[in-house]
Parts: structure tokens; sequence; C-alpha cells
């Protein structure tokens, strides 16, 4: 709390975010579809789960729209997006957060890559912080500690004490607390590393671009187009290389592919380009 400079009753802890966005959506959306869920681009998919659990509907729109939809209870954003990497300005942002206020929604802004790319403050954050904003966190990914998932939120503390209330008891081991605790005095290593992991994607993506379409805007993952993902998918796990399907964030064609070291990225070319049916540099 100190290290964000909020009071501790703002940070609500957990043991990965999923299980944060499915105390939000138990919290604040009601069951039986009396409450909805708008997501700007397709949300991570552990939102969708959460809010069919209520019966609830989830929205996905490609921009902050004009107005929210009847019954809104929850706004997810990626900042950045997971799988396409996008970014809202900080000015859509900030119009977004004010129509959830003005209508009783949360913005939910999931921060789990954002130490990758180079965002400018999150201004909503800043005091006086936007009261209806919730920042959800996964240091986790950038600390290399997926395993452990240490995960939390920042919130009013009215909203962190409703997701407090729905944890269950002793529910952060304390390996995870550790963690976490520690965190403010690692940031060094993030230093030493995310310089390094940012020229890998960018080379990843720049070889990538002769086996499909491809967006990257920084993430240390690419969004690869290729025809039929899941096909594709399947053909290098066959092969020891595990990529991502997209299929369940809408994008069929897609696949998501992280850098790692140099050797297994140049592995990773290597299948792409060997993958029978491969033409025109798509395949599947």
């Amino acid at each position: 709390a100190e290290w964000h400079g909020v009071s501790p009753d703002e940070v609500a802890l957990s043991v990965g975010a999923s299980d944060l966005l499915h105390r939000l959506v138990r919290a604040f959306v009601l069951p039986g579809g009396r409450g909805r869920v708008l997501s700007v681009h397709a949300p991570f998919g552990e939102l969708a789960r959460a809010a069919a659990l209520q019966g609830s509907p989830v929205d996905v729109v490609c921009a902050v729209p004009n107005a929210l939809p009847p019954e809104t209870a929850l706004v997810y954003v990626g900042h950045p997006h997971n799988p396409t990497g996008r970014v809202l300005p900080a000015s859509e942002l900030r119009v977004l957060a004010d129509r959830c206020g003005a209508s009783g929604a949360l913005l939910v802004v999931d921060e789990a890559y954002a130490p990758f790319v180079e965002l400018p403050p999150l201004s909503l954050a800043r005091p006086p912080r936007h009261a209806r904003l919730v920042r959800l966190l996964s240091p986790g990914k950038a600390h290399g500690l997926v395993g452990a998932r240490p995960a939390y939120a920042l919130a009013a503390r009215d909203v962190a004490v409703r997701l407090d209330n729905l944890a269950p008891a002793w529910h952060l081991p304390a390996s995870t607390a550790a963690v976490l605790a520690a965190l403010p005095t690692a940031q060094e290593f993030l230093t030493r590393t995310l310089p390094q992991v940012s020229r890998d994607a960018a080379a990843l993506a720049q070889a990538l671009a002769g086996c499909g379409a491809v967006e990257h805007h920084g993430t240390p993952y690419v969004l690869l187009e290729v025809g039929n993902a899941a096909s594709t998918a399947a053909a290098l796990l066959l092969r020891g290389i595990r990529v991502r399907d997209c299929a369940s964030y809408g994008l069929p064609q897609h696949l998501r592919i992280s850098t790692r070291t140099a050797s297994e990225n140049a592995a990773l070319l290597r299948e792409l380009r060997r993958a029978p049916g491969q033409s025109g540099g798509r395949y599947g």
C-alpha cells in the first residue's frame, strides 16, 4: 500500500488475477442476467467464465462506446490488451471512467502486461484517484514467477472490502505472500530484464512477418494470423512447441506467440516454415 501510495484497506490480495475477476463479478454483477459486463476488445477468458456463472452476458466492443449498455456493472479493459497488445489512450480511459462513474459501473483495468510496455503513468490512478477504478496487477508475469501467482487489486475501500469478504479463509499461501512483500525492492530485476524481452519480442515479430500478418505493440507476445490457428497450434505441439490458439478471444485465425530464448525462437520459426500446407506465408 505504501509503495502505491494508498491505504492498506484499498488493497485486495489474491492468488492470480482470475480469482479477483471471479470475485468482482460475484460482488457487483447480479445473478440471472440482472447486470452486464462490457469488455473493450475480447476479454480474458476467466472474466467471460465468471460472467457466465452469474448468467450475465458480456458485451464486446472494439472502441469506447458513446454510452454504456443499460445495467452495465463492470467494464473491462486490458492495459495492454491480451492478445492484441493494443492500449487505449489515456484520454479514452478517462472518458470511459467518467461514464462508469455516471452509470454506477466499475472500470476494471487489467495491468498484467503493463510492465512490459512503456506506458505513461495511469493518470486515473494518481491522487485524486478515480473512485470507480479497479486496477488488477499480476506481477508474476514480468518477474517470471507465474507459478506463484501473485496478484492484487487496488480499488476504493468499499470495493476492496467486498473483494476481501469473498476470499476464502487463509487463501494466500506464505510463498505467494513473500513474493508480494518483496516486490517494492525487486524492481532492479525488471530494469535489467525487460529491455531484453522487448528487443527479443521485436526481433521475433519482424521474423514472423514472413509467416503471416503480424500485430505487435511492444508486449512480450506477438499476434500472428495463420488461417486455421487450432490445427496449426496442434501441429506445432507435436513438434514440441506450444503456442496459444486465440479462438477463445474471437480470433480463430490467430496465434499468440510469446518470445523465448534466441534458440527457441529460431526453432519456432523453423517449424513454422516447414509446416505442411504452408503457402504464401499462411498455413493450417
